[in-house]
Formats: C-alpha cells, structure tokens, sequence
C-alpha cells in the first residue's frame, strides 16, 4: 500500500477520504454562523469536534484504504487553511480569541498563497511534520474554545486560547518555511 498520492487514476478525486474533506469544508459555514450568531453552544462543539476529527479521519482512511491521491494531497491542507482561518476569525469576532491569533494566521495564509500564485513552483510544498503538529494544535485549541461555551467550562476556554495561541505561533513558523520551500522550488 502505497502512501504516496496516486497520479494514474483519471477520477483520483472521487474517494472516501476526499468526500470526508469535503464534508469538513462544508461545515465551516454552519460553524461560522454558529460562533458568530452566538448559537447552540452544544451543536458547536460537536461540530467543531467532527471538523477536527475529520482531518485525522481522513488522512487515516486515504492511507488504510489506499485511496491517496494527488487531488486528496492538494485538497486536504487547502480545506484545513480555510477551515482554520474562517472559525479563528469568527472565534474573534464572537469575542473568544485574541485579534492577533487570526492576524498570525490569516497574514501567513494569505503571504503564502500570494507567493505561490506569483513564483507558481513546478510542485507545491510538502506538508511537513511541524506543518501537521501545526493543525493539529490549532484544531485542538480550537475545539477546546468551543467546549469552554458550555456553561462552566470557562478553565477549557482559557486552556484552548493558550493552545491556539501556540498553533499560531507555530503557524508562522511553518508558513515561512514553506515560503521559503517555494522560493527555492524550480518553476512550471
């Protein structure tokens, strides 16, 4: 089984793990809203949880499965960013994350997707294991936030603004490698 992404399949986009990634996608605009509008506390968190968890879920199932594909190995960290930024903005905006945590994220994500654009490298960066440490501290912060809208969970709240504040350090990090991955990277 190999884990590398696969490039004979003319359909490699139609996969299990790649539905997942959609799926995940698809519950940034529910989450928004829902932090944003000050909604369902309980539904929050379980849709922040499932969000998280999807990530793992299907990078597990794309290597269990076979199914790893270039579309997938694109698709996956591009969902991730998206998702990560749009919930830390809105995280902001409903007053539970500090400004400069979704500055340090949003700055990076929109500095590295400019010069990706504009140096167009023949292959985009790798993720890297500080990328993956990266998600996986921003989506754990980022689901403890959402547990501490419970009532009573203010200690959780305050733990999981630690923890993205952390990621978002770690992000900046991480993005600069990659930038200069890209600056290093031979052209299209």
């Amino acid at each position: 089984m190999s884990t590398e992404p696969s490039s004979g399949r003319s359909r490699d986009w139609a996969t299990i793990p790649n539905a997942i990634t959609l799926l995940r996608l698809a519950l940034v605009v529910p989450i928004v809203i829902l932090l944003v509008g000050h909604g369902d506390p309980v539904l929050t968190v379980v849709l922040l949880v499932v969000f998280g968890g999807s990530d793992w879920v299907d990078g597990h199932l794309a290597r269990r499965l076979g199914q790893t594909s270039r579309t997938g190995a694109m698709f996956d960290p591009i969902s991730d960013r998206i998702g990560v930024v749009a919930i830390v903005v809105a995280l902001v905006i409903a007053g539970h994350l500090q400004m400069w945590v979704a500055l340090a994220v949003g700055v990076i994500d929109i500095a590295l997707t400019a010069l990706y654009l504009s140096v167009r490298p023949a292959q985009p960066p790798q993720v890297t294991r500080l990328g993956k440490i990266r998600t996986a501290v921003m989506m754990s912060g980022i689901a403890l936030v959402g547990f501490g809208l419970l009532p009573g969970a203010g200690a959780v709240a305050t733990a999981g603004q630690v923890i993205c504040a952390v990621g978002a350090v770690i992000h900046v990090v991480v993005g600069v490698g990659y930038m200069r991955t890209i600056l290093r990277s031979p052209r299209r």
